[in-house]
C-alpha cells in the first residue's frame, strides 16, 4: 500500500510541476502582450486590463488547482474607455488637402503677346540700322542736269541675347507621389521666366549679357503743354504716321490706362469720356490696341510701330530636372531649372516713342 501512495504522489508531483511550467509561461506571454501593446492607440490601456482580468479570473485559479483547461474566458470591456478613445485627442484625424498651389498670381503677360517672334540661331543678332539717312530724290529738270545723290548712312547694331533662369529643389518622394505637384511647379517656374523676359523687354539697362529695352531705346516725344494723357497719346500716334510709321501698339501701365477709362466731361453731367463702368470701352485709344503691364513704369507710355521690333527667340522656355546636382543624390532630392533665351531687336529706334508724365 505504501508503495502505491508513492506512485499516486509522485504522478500528482510531475502534473503539479507541468502545470506549474505552463501557467508560468501563460502568464510570461500574457505580461509580454501586455507590455507590446502599452504604446499602440486606439485602447492600448486595454490589453493590460485584459491581461489583468484574465490572471485574476476564476477560470485560471481553477485550472491552477488541476482542471484542464481554463475554457472561455470571458472578458469585459471598456466600453467606457473605448468611448472615450475615439476623440481628435487619441486619433490623428487628417484633414482634407484641395491639390494645388496657391497664393500664386499670374497676370497675362500682354506684351509678349503682342509682339511678332523671330527665331535666332546664335548667341546674339546683328542688323544693319539706317542712321540719319534722308530721301535725297529730286527731278532732273533739264538733259545733262547732273541727279541727285543719295546718301546712305547706317549703323551695324549688335541684339544681344540674355539667358533668364531659376531653379529650386524638390523630393524625389514628393514628385513621385504627387505627380500633380510637379505640374505646377513646372508651370511656377516657366511662367517667372516669362515676365522676368517681359520685364527685360521694356527695362532691360542693355550691356554684356543683358537685354537692350524698349524704354531705354525709345525716342522721347514731348506732347503739347498741358495736353491730357489721351491727347499725348494721340499726338506721338500722329508723329509716327508724318514719319511713315504705321503706330499699331501702345504700351501703358494699368494705373494710367484707368485713369484714361475712367475720365470724366468737364461739362454736362460729369457722363464718362471713354464708355461706362457698366460698359468699359475696349483698350485701345484713336484705334490703336493698348495693352498694360506692370511692368512699366507708371507715367510711362510708349507708342510704336510693333512692325520694327522682334523678341529674338534663341531658346524657348524649358524645364529640366536633375538628380546630379550637389548632393541630390544621396539626399534623395530634385533640381528643377527653368531657363529661356532671348532678346529684342529694335529695327527703328524712331518707330519707338517715349511719353514721360
Amino acid at each position: 500500500m505504501p508503495e502505491v501512495i508513492e506512485v499516486v504522489r509522485d504522478g500528482l508531483k510531475k502534473v503539479d510541476e507541468k502545470f506549474t511550467a505552463q501557467i508560468s509561461e501563460l502568464k510570461n506571454q500574457l505580461v509580454d502582450l501586455a507590455q507590446k501593446g502599452q504604446g499602440l492607440t486606439p485602447g492600448a490601456g486595454e490589453n493590460a486590463t485584459a491581461a489583468s482580468q484574465f490572471l485574476k479570473s476564476a477560470q485560471l485559479a481553477a485550472m491552477i488547482q488541476g482542471a484542464p483547461s481554463t475554457g472561455r474566458v470571458e472578458l469585459k470591456s471598456a466600453a467606457a474607455n473605448q468611448k472615450a478613445a475615439v476623440t481628435s485627442s487619441t486619433y490623428s484625424v487628417q484633414p482634407m488637402r484641395e491639390p494645388g498651389l496657391f497664393n500664386n498670381p499670374q497676370r497675362p503677360l500682354t506684351l509678349l503677346e503682342s509682339m511678332a517672334s523671330l527665331k535666332v540661331t546664335a548667341g546674339s543678332f546683328e542688323y544693319v540700322r539706317l542712321n540719319g539717312y534722308t530721301n535725297a530724290a529730286a527731278v532732273q529738270v533739264a538733259e545733262g542736269d547732273e541727279k541727285a545723290e543719295a546718301s546712305v548712312p547706317s549703323v551695324l547694331v549688335t541684339a544681344n541675347i540674355a539667358t533668364i533662369a531659376h531653379w529650386t529643389r524638390a523630393s524625389l518622394q514628393v514628385l513621385s507621389d504627387a505627380p500633380a505637384l510637379s505640374q505646377q511647379l513646372d508651370n511656377l517656374l516657366s511662367y517667372g521666366v516669362r515676365a522676368k523676359l517681359e520685364n527685360e523687354l521694356l527695362n532691360g539697362p542693355g550691356g554684356s549679357g543683358r537685354i537692350h529695352g524698349l524704354v531705354p531705346q525709345a525716342t522721347a516725344f514731348t506732347p503739347t503743354a498741358g495736353a491730357k494723357a489721351a491727347d499725348a497719346i494721340g499726338e506721338a500716334k500722329t508723329a509716327l504716321e508724318a514719319a511713315g510709321w504705321v503706330p499699331s501698339l501702345i504700351v501703358m501701365n494699368p494705373a494710367d490706362w484707368f485713369a484714361i477709362a475712367s475720365e470724366r466731361a468737364d461739362s454736362g453731367d460729369g457722363q464718362y469720356v471713354l464708355g461706362s463702368p457698366r460698359d468699359p470701352s475696349g483698350p485701345s485709344l484713336w484705334g490703336v490696341p493698348v495693352v498694360t503691364t506692370p511692368s512699366l513704369a507708371s507715367g510711362t507710355t510708349l507708342v510704336l510701330d510693333a512692325g520694327q521690333v522682334a523678341l529674338l527667340d534663341r531658346e524657348n522656355v524649358t524645364v529640366m530636372a536633375s538628380r546630379e546636382d550637389g548632393t541630390n543624390f544621396t539626399t534623395n532630392m530634385v533640381t528643377l531649372l527653368a531657363e529661356m533665351r532671348a532678346g529684342l531687336a529694335v529695327f527703328s529706334a524712331g518707330a519707338v516713342l517715349k511719353i514721360v508724365a
